[in-house]
């Protein structure tokens, strides 16, 4: 269904450690901060800190330095990708399409029909999400105008 990408060969994903906290929520809450403003929203560091611990989260690394976030959950037929934060000097680079293609990796091997991810509807990562399949489901505006978008999990 959708051409395989090829990849800078020196990204790489591995398991978060507790180490890997305050990377994750510096950076998350960077890349974050103007969304929040500009949909009247707050940063709760505790509400962070309770999906960290709820997630499966990892780090995405470029020549063995942390670039980057990818977070995910599932439930029996869905994986749910919860975050994906790039530190802005390694952006438009593949990073985050490497991400998106790790997780759906991660899906099929899990025979998860479907990925599931949510983004705000001023995000222009929408686009790369639209690129690789996603379609959009509905719009919440109750949380600041959030677009929720589907991907099928090719077999």
């Amino acid at each position: 269904m959708f051409a395989p990408i090829p990849f800078n060969e020196d990204f790489s994903l591995r398991r978060a450690t507790p180490a890997d906290y305050e990377f994750a929520h510096t950076l998350t809450r960077s890349n974050m901060v103007g969304y929040y403003k500009r949909h009247g929203l707050v940063w709760r560091s505790d509400l962070f800190l309770a999906s960290w611990n709820g997630s499966e989260n990892y780090v995405i690394e470029w020549a063995g330095m942390a670039i980057g976030v990818l977070r995910i959950d599932q439930d029996s037929d869905a994986l749910y990708v919860h975050d994906i934060h790039i530190v802005s000097t390694h952006r438009n680079r593949g990073a985050g399409t490497f991400a998106l293609e790790s997780a759906h990796d991660i899906a099929r091997q899990r025979r998860r029909r479907t990925l599931i991810l949510r983004v705000f509807v001023d995000n222009p990562a929408a686009h790369l999400y639209e690129r690789l399949g996603y379609r959009p489901v509905n719009v919440r505006t109750s949380a600041g105008s959030i677009r929720q978008m589907t991907r099928p999990v090719d077999a």
